[in-house]
């Protein structure tokens, strides 16, 4: 193979190699585990919630801001008790003592190591309760939060449509740029043509 034909194989090969670690590396932060889990039946009130997260968070100070964590009730009762806490990729909130019987939801939200917004519920009950439906009462208090939160996901998901057309389309044109390599590639060499007779018997 020429030096040419090297350079150009190198220089797909690259792109294509490009296009597979950038492509995961974009994708956001995912919960994993949660305490309570999602829909778990609990037979005494938990004394806080913690989850965990598939990357470290980010936080904007010491305070942990950018991370929201409520737990309320059909009333929309908040039972947190202080701040919210973030150590690497794990979010922890205490609760306030007394918790009756009754269905609950988790409603976080924290900032993903891509520095995308990320949000979610995790229903959970104490005692035989009905589990709280996702649509329950909402504090009037949080209901702009509730809203930032539902832009933020919808940013969110025009962005994935976004990345994920971006992503199609370099592939397809590193696709194209293979084929054309592999026809290049194989078209036979054309050996120079001999001088002609009379042009050479001119020339003596």
């Amino acid at each position: 193979m020429s030096p040419f034909r090297r350079g150009v194989a190198g220089v797909i090969v690259a792109a294509a190699a490009v296009f597979a670690i950038a492509t995961p590396a974009s994708a956001h932060d995912q919960l994993l585990a949660s305490t309570p889990g999602d829909g778990e039946q609990l037979a005494v009130a938990p004394t806080s919630v913690s989850m965990t997260f598939s990357g470290e968070l980010l936080v904007l100070d010491e305070s942990a801001a950018g991370a929201v964590v409520l737990v309320v009730d059909e009333s929309g009762t908040d039972w947190t008790d202080g701040p919210v806490t973030v150590s690497g990729s794990t979010v922890t909130a205490a609760l306030r003592p007394d918790m009756p019987v009754a269905g609950y939801q988790v409603r976080w939200q924290v900032v993903s190591e891509d520095g995308h917004p990320i949000s979610g519920v995790i229903p959970f009950t104490v005692g035989d309760a009905e589990p709280l439906a996702l649509a329950g009462a909402q504090p009037s208090g949080e209901r702009e939060s509730s809203d930032t939160a539902a832009s933020d996901q919808i940013a969110d998901e025009t962005d994935g449509v976004l990345r994920t057309l971006i992503v199609a389309g370099g592939g397809a044109a590193l696709a194209v740029a293979a084929f054309a390599l592999y026809r290049f590639l194989r078209r036979p060499r054309t050996a120079a043509a001999p001088p002609e007779s009379g042009a050479a018997a001119d020339d003596l």
